[in-house]
């Protein structure tokens, strides 16, 4: 089971913005990159800790839009068959980016059953 590909088309159907696990040479206005940053799985469930980038017009709208993007990952978690539980770590402002653009960056723990 890919648990990334799981959360890059959860986010694609829940929000406003092209969501990838790139980030476009040509970035919109407004987009979400996933990466996986830490895996604590063990022979019962996966436990995948995703980063997600969030870049939008503005800090308010990048902001609505690391909201967004939360929203659809734990209203998901309700009813999908694999996905059961997201737990927002940590999210921030990222100030580092080199274009100036507004973004928020966070980290998700995901919780998925195993097939």
């Amino acid at each position: 089971m890919d648990t990334t590909e799981i959360v890059v088309g959860i986010l694609a159907d829940g929000v406003d913005a092209p969501v990838s696990t790139e980030v476009p040479l040509v970035r919109p206005n407004r987009a979400v990159t996933v990466a996986l940053d830490n895996d604590m799985s063990d022979m019962f469930l996966m436990r995948p800790r995703y980063e997600l980038m969030c870049w939008g017009s503005s800090d308010v709208d990048a902001h609505g839009l690391a909201i967004s993007a939360l929203h659809a990952l734990t209203d998901a978690a309700e009813t999908h068959p694999y996905l059961s539980a997201v737990s927002l770590d940590a999210m921030a402002r990222d100030e580092w980016g080199k274009d100036g653009q507004a973004r928020y960056v966070m980290t998700v723990d995901c919780v998925f059953n195993i097939e």
